[in-house]
Parts: structure tokens; sequence; C-alpha cells
């Protein structure tokens, strides 16, 4: 009797076959039942997993269980090892019903969640946009601040604006208009760039002439014609001797890979040498555009030396790693000089789409060349309400100055708008908060210009969008792989990526030069 009481509790006990009813279908269910409930059901509930209730419930209810149910069955990492494990066949049915059932789900019931919709441009975002708005490459790590970083991104929403920050967006659109329109303003300026202190500027810079060793290759634009005057310092130890100067050196400028001037620098017989780079400047005229200017040594030849094997190849530091040669701390370009009259730059041609040939054109010219701008800049179409603000700067700069200060007056407000500065997309009128819903075609455009771009969308896609195209699958498919075929696709690794992987914090780390000597 006790015999047959047990046997009847161990029948009852065995699991039920799956209902062919079950939302899972007869063949998910058939393996689910068989190789995992034993471990995921309301009692054991290893891993938090329930499929014993999960099975018989809806899959749109729990789509997230039910996805972390495939990533483990897609790597084969469940059932475990030394459990009974399905047929491979089996796995690849289950995978790929329980995929369709939750892509099915994913589609009826989209989920896209909620991003930031009110972003401030960051600096890489700020210079990408000036180079494609206007042709002008600027350096947006030395017009603002740095950009606060969160998780490895420094795409980041509005947070606090501080006074500080607003002046220099302020500052920055000032200078940025002044270098795109071109025109004289009082005293020449300058610039200076600073190379970095850790550089040891014994080997060949890439684009600079073979046979040269450090130095730097600089993209600068000029905003007119005229004479630039460039001056150079070499890099200076503790006591203000320059580094690793024992024999003399050639030094060369370049202009356009053109050498345009040649110093001898040699160590001075009365150690004053406050007189080796004094004499280390020249004057040369320069046509108003971007050039590339170069400084550099000549290489000069080497000698295996018989003595002991240094054991590093970092030579930047005075005291463990002095130099062996010298090298250049900063390059200086002033001017230009002796110019009136603005020349003609990628930049003029891109701003001025018109000329106006007499007074009684030049608002109507103004309000042209104006509303291609912030076209572009705003990222939609511009309304006549848009146009109020930067004509009033136009029509004041206008009376005093002329016609192309007022545009880059003008111009100036343009830059400052928060309608150029900040990422906006608006929700539509009537969406309850929460509420999924599909993005308008100009905020898809401005989305992907700068996921891909990290720069503000181009005449093609920004055209796609006013017309209503671009949500259309062919047609974003098609405007995709267009713009990934686009050179400024690379900022897509260079900045997304970057910032994903924390590859920016590189330049932060110091090899151990005993581990790496060769770095």
């Amino acid at each position: 009797m006790q015999a047959l009481l047990l046997a009847l509790n161990l029948v009852g006990a065995q699991r039920p076959a799956p209902s062919t009813s079950s939302p899972l279908g007869l063949p998910v269910a058939a393996v689910v039942n068989k190789y995992c409930v034993s471990c995921h059901d309301g009692e054991m509930k290893k891993g938090g997993l329930d499929l014993d209730n999960l099975s018989h419930a809806d899959v749109t209810q729990h789509a997230d269980e039910w996805e972390r149910v495939v990533r483990k069955l897609r790597a084969r990492q469940m059932p475990p090892l030394g459990k009974a494990r399905p047929a491979e066949r089996a796995y690849e049915e289950v995978v790929s019903r329980l995929s369709a059932m939750l892509d099915r789900a994913a589609t009826k019931h989209p989920n896209p969640g909620r991003t930031e919709t009110f972003r401030r441009l960051n600096r890489t975002e700020y210079q990408n946009a000036i180079r494609d708005l206007l042709a002008l490459d600027i350096d947006a790590a030395a017009l603002l601040p740095k950009d606060d970083v969160s998780h490895g991104f420094d795409n980041v929403t509005v947070g606090n604006l501080s006074p500080t920050l607003l002046s220099r967006y302020l500052s920055a659109a000032q200078k940025v208009s002044r270098l795109a329109v071109g025109l004289p303003h009082g005293v020449p300026g300058g610039d200076t760039f600073r190379l970095r202190p850790d550089l040891t500027q014994e080997e060949h810079v890439e684009g600079l002439p073979l046979g040269t060793r450090g130095g730097a290759l600089l993209v600068h634009t000029f905003p007119r014609d005229g004479e630039c005057e460039i001056q150079i310092r070499l890099t200076r130890d503790r006591n203000e001797e320059i580094e690793g100067l024992h024999e003399p050196h050639e030094l060369e400028v370049l202009l356009d890979r053109e050498c345009v001037k040649r110093f001898t620098v040699a160590p001075p017989a009365d150690k004053n040498f406050d007189t080796v780079d004094a004499p280390l400047q020249v004057r040369l005229p320069v046509a108003a555009g971007p050039h590339q200017l170069g400084v550099t040594f000549l290489k000069n030849p080497s000698e295996l030396l018989e003595t002991k094997r240094q054991p590093y190849n970092a030579h930047y530091n005075l005291h463990r790693h002095p130099r062996l040669t010298p090298a250049i701390y900063q390059i200086s370009i002033h001017g230009p000089y002796g110019s009136k009259e603005p020349g003609d730059t990628p930049s003029r041609r891109q701003i001025f789409g018109c000329r106006p040939t007499k007074p009684g054109e030049e608002d109507r010219c103004a309000e042209r060349v104006l509303s291609a701008l912030m076209r572009r800049a705003y990222r939609r179409p511009v309304t006549s309400e848009d146009l109020k603000g930067p004509m009033a700067f136009y029509r004041k700069a206008r009376a005093e100055q002329g016609f192309e200060a007022g545009i880059e007056a003008a111009l100036s407000a343009v830059l400052v708008s928060p309608e150029f500065l900040f990422r906006i997309e608006h929700d539509p009128a009537g969406v309850a908060p929460g509420t999924v819903y599909r993005l308008g075609d100009l905020a898809l455009a401005s989305r992907l210009s700068f996921f891909l771009w990290s720069s503000i969308p181009d005449d093609e896609l920004l055209g796609t969008a006013e017309r209503g195209e671009l949500h259309q699958p062919k047609v974003l498919e098609k405007q995709v792989r267009r713009m990934l075929a686009d050179s400024r696709a690379r900022n897509l690794v260079s900045n997304f990526a970057e910032q994903w992987l924390y590859l920016r914090n590189l330049e932060s780390l110091t090899p151990d030069l005993r581990l790496f000597p060769d770095f």
C-alpha cells in the first residue's frame, strides 16, 4: 500500500506536458518546460527568473526577462554545463521563435526610451559646426572652456550656464565672425601656438618634408592679404638655457610646403641664450585664406656613439631624460600688416551668396545672406520672425561701417543664438508625458548628423528633411550610407567611440619608461 501511494505521489509530482495554448507556442514551451523550469520555477527562481509563470503570460508583458533568456540561449550559457541540454537545432528554433515574438512585441509597443531633448553643443560639435557653416577651421579648445563629462561622454545637457561661459560664447562669436568676414579692426591681431612640453621632437613630423625632425605643422587662416610676422621661441630648461643646443642646427620656416626662411641656431659664445632665438622671426606676404605653416629642424646625420646605451628614448626632461637636440617651444603669428581690404577666402565665398550693386539692394541681399546661414545654423527653415534680431544688428552696424560690417554683426548674433548653441526638440502638441511618438524629420536629421558627423546637417540632408521624406526607410538608409561614406564620418570614431571607450583618457596617462623604453 505504501509503495502504491509513493508511486502515485511521484506521478503527481511530474510536471504536466506543455499546453498547446501556451503564449510561447508548443516548441518553445516544450524546451522551457523540459530544460529550464526545474531551476527557474516559482520555488527555485534562480537568477530571479520564474519561467514557470512567465511561460503562461503574454511575452509583451515580460519582454526584459525573455530578452535575458534569449541572450543566454544564444550564447549557449544555459542550461549550464553538466545539465541536460537541448539539441543544437532546438537551440536555434527556440532562439528564432523567441526573437521573432520579441520583435513583434517591440514593433507593436515601441519603447525607445527617453533621451535629453535640450542639449548644448560641446566643443567638438561647435568646432565642426563652424567649419561646415562658414568653411572656417577654428580651435574651439582655445575659445571655450572644457566640457563637463559624465561616464566618458561630453555631449552634455544644458546644466548651469555660468556668466563666464556666456561671456566665452560671446567672445568666441565675435572672433569667429571677424575671422570669417575678414574686415580690418584696428591693430593687427595675433595667435600663439605652444607645443606640448613632453614632445621629444627628435623624429619626423607627418606632413613636414622628409629629412626634418620635430617642430609643428599648423593650419592657420589668415583673414586678409598682407604681411605676417612669424616668431619662434625654443624650449628652455629651468635655468633659462636652451635645451639640447650643443652644436649648430638648421631651422626652416615653410609656407604651404615651400621653404621661405632658414635660420642657423648655434650655441652662444657668451652663454647669453636670449640672443639665440631673438632673431628667429620673419615677415612675409601671405594671401588671405587657410595656409599650412611649418617650422622644423633639418635632421643632422646620425652617428653611432661609443657610449653607454641610453635606457629611454624620451628626451624632454632636464634631469631625468635631457634633450639631445633643441626643440621648439612656441610659434607666434602676428598680422596681417598693411592690409586694407579683405581677401578672397573660402569663408567669404560661403557667406556672401549675393553682392549688392547699389545701396537700395543691401537690405534684401542681407536678408538673403542671413537666411541661408541661419537655415544651416538653426537646422530648420527660417521665418521672418527669426530674421528680426540679426537684421537689427545688421542695420545698426551697417549705418556706422557699411554692408559687410553689418553682416559681421548679424553673424555674431546668429552664433550666440540659442537656436544655434542648443539642440532643442519640442514635444508635439497634445502628446501626454511619457507617450511614445515618432520624431519629426528635422529632429531626425539633426540627431543623425550630430551622431555620425558631430556637426550640423548639410544641405542635402536638411532638404530631405524639409520635404518630409527622411523618415521613409529607403530614403533614410540612402542618407545614412551617403553620410558614412563622407570624410566627416570619422567623427563617429574620433568623437563618439573615443568617449564611449575612454580612449581620450590615454593622453593623460604616462607610460612607465622602464617598462616601455621605446614608447
